[in-house]
This record gives structure tokens, C-alpha cells and sequence, in this order.
């Protein structure tokens, strides 16, 4: 028999995880914007939301955080590093799509050098993801070679049931399945109907997109200026995109204290590739943006063999000019015909 999770239930649920010692996370709606925050009480989460506006990346690689601190006295020199908590945590409710994005970047944080930072947030974290009902026009999960209700990332995969009153329970991986323990009392054997997951319809033929682009005879196309021609560059593709990854470091201080830094940073933005000398190798925007779809659908694919896309759709659903990633591969896939 299948385990149900019922709604009602769901607060309680969280207040066992919470005596275990762990967080709760999900998707909450403030200040006309939306994403993962910590919750007490089930309502608190927005669960109607299609996708947050702000992805799940950002509880494993903050917008900003110290990574260490120094102090230079008279007699010696202290430091001190910053690290994750340790605390583990439930993320409850976040999209088959934003989960995607974090196994695909495990890949690049464990490439040549392997992420602290990250890998102590992914360890002490269970995604539970609910299986999509519903989607809107910028969804291309299809595309990408996923689905509504991808397994890709998740610890546990909650179906919403046809009645509407809770959720079909799928363990996925043995961390899932310890989560799902201290709330065995709550799970209910039934078998009742899961609702359809919703149909995305493809928007492009990727792997016309990535042969396309592997051809060097199409890296100096006149395509990318016809296609960039609206891009302002303000970076909010990527800093809402699951799994775009770049970040500086910066040491804010003086010569005797102060801390050094990782912050976001952005291969749209123009000193993304300034040289001291002055040099800027991406110096227009259709070449940065030619490097951001590179970058996603070819050099990333070729060292990972996954390409770095959820098909989540907000770097459509949220641009000022109403420009993204797919509209690009669109246009790309009509070049082939």
C-alpha cells in the first residue's frame, strides 16, 4: 500500500521534525515576491505557487557569506573561519525542477575542488519535492529531458492526491528515508489517486540546439547580435537561474581586520571579464550572452555530460525585456529548418 501524507496532518509533522532537531524550510510568499523560508506552522506555505520566484539554490550558495575573518595585532595574527550550521533541515515543497538544478551543480562543486560551503548545506538537507499539477507558458522541463514530477535531486517525491487533501509519499533515497521516520505515525497506508501531473509541451528540439552550437563555425554567427539585441545585462537570468554558479571573492576591511567574502556574480554583467590591463574579452553583450548559452548547453554538457538547465523558466518569466534562455534555443531550433 502506498503512504499518504494528509494535510491536516502537516503541521504536526513539522513539529516532530522540529523535535528531532531539524528546520523546516518551504516556499512562503512576502513582499510581493516569493521564496524558501523557515515555517512553524503548514499555513505558511505558499503551496499554489506554479514555481517561487526565488530558487532553492539559495539555501546551499547564499547571495553573500564571510568565509573567513582576520585580525592583525601586535604580537600575532588571528583567524577565524565561517562555516555552514550544522543543524539539519527539511526543505518541504520546493519543484522537481529547482531539486534538478542542485544535483546538476553537485557535479561542479565537487569538479576540481570540492565545496565545503556547499557540500555541508547538501548533506545536512532533505529535499521533499511535490510532483507539478499545474504549469504556465514559460515551463520547459520537457524540453530539457525532465518532467513534472522528476526524481533528479530529490530525497522524497510527494504526489498531490485528486481529492486535494494531501500527498502520495515516494521515498527516493535512503536520507529520504530517515527523514520519513520520525513521522511514521502520520503516514497513512491508502490508495488513493494521485492528480495528473501537468503537460508542458516541448518548445525546441535540444538536441538540434546542441549540435548547432558545438559547430565552431557558428561561434562568430551573426545570430548572437540578432538575438542580444534587447539583453540590458542586468543579471537577473542568473541570479534566479537553479543552476548558474559564479561568484567573486572580496576581502572587506582594512590592513589590520577584516573578512573575505563570496559574493553572486554574473557572466552578463560587463566587468564579469574586465583584465586589469583593461582587456575585456566579452567586451559586447551578444558575447556575453553567446557565453551564457555556451556555457549551459555545450562546455558544461561536455565536462558533466548534463546540461546546465532545469527548463524551470524564470530567467523567461522574470526578464525585463522579455528575453531567456528560451526564446534563444527557439530561435535556434528554427535555424535548422
Amino acid at each position: 500500500m502506498t503512504k499518504i501524507l494528509y494535510s491536516n496532518d502537516l503541521t504536526a509533522c513539522f513539529s516532530l521534525w522540529r523535535k528531532e532537531g531539524m528546520r523546516v524550510l518551504g516556499p512562503v510568499s512576502k513582499a510581493k515576491t516569493s521564496g524558501f523560508g523557515e515555517v512553524q506552522d503548514a499555513h505558511e506555505l505558499d503551496l499554489n505557487l506554479v514555481l517561487t520566484a526565488r530558487t532553492l539554490k539559495e539555501l546551499f550558495f547564499p547571495r553573500t557569506e564571510p568565509m573567513f575573518s582576520y585580525s592583525i595585532g601586535k604580537q600575532k595574527i588571528e583567524t577565524g573561519e565561517f562555516l555552514p550550521s550544522e543543524n539539519p533541515c527539511i526543505i518541504f515543497g520546493a519543484r522537481p525542477c529547482d531539486a534538478a538544478g542542485m544535483a546538476i551543480d553537485d557535479e561542479l562543486f565537487n569538479w576540481d575542488y570540492r565545496d565545503e560551503y556547499w557540500f555541508r548545506r547538501r548533506d545536512r538537507s532533505v529535499i521533499m519535492t511535490i510532483a507539478c499539477k499545474e504549469s504556465d507558458d514559460f515551463c520547459m522541463c520537457t524540453s530539457l529531458g525532465l518532467a513534472p514530477d522528476s526524481a533528479k535531486g530529490s530525497d522524497v517525491l510527494l504526489r498531490p492526491l485528486a481529492s486535494g487533501n494531501g500527498w502520495r509519499v515516494e521515498e527516493l533515497t535512503p536520507k529520504g528515508g530517515k527523514a520519513l521516520q520520525p513521522i511514521a505515525s502520520l503516514l497513512k497506508e491508502g490508495s488513493e489517486a494521485a492528480a495528473p501531473t501537468a503537460e508542458v509541451p516541448l518548445l525546441f528540439d535540444l538536441e538540434a540546439c546542441t549540435t548547432w552550437l558545438a559547430d565552431p563555425e557558428n561561434f562568430e554567427s551573426h545570430f548572437w547580435k540578432e538575438i542580444s539585441e534587447r539583453c540590458i545585462g542586468c543579471g537577473t537570468c542568473t541570479y534566479l537561474c537553479p543552476t548558474c554558479h559564479c561568484f567573486d571573492i572580496q576581502d572587506e576591511g582594512d590592513t589590520y581586520e577584516g573578512i573575505r567574502r563570496k559574493n553572486w556574480d554574473s557572466c552578463s554583467f560587463q566587468l564579469f571579464t574586465m583584465h586589469t590591463s583593461g582587456h575585456n574579452p566579452r567586451a559586447t553583450q551578444s558575447a556575453r550572452w553567446r557565453q551564457r548559452i555556451m556555457h549551459k548547453f555545450n562546455y558544461f554538457s561536455d565536462k558533466f555530460s548534463v546540461n546546465s538547465c532545469t527548463g524551470c523558466g524564470r530567467c523567461t518569466r522574470e526578464c525585463p525585456v522579455d528575453m531567456g534562455v528560451r526564446e534563444t534555443l527557439q530561435a535556434i531550433s528554427t535555424l535548422q529548418k
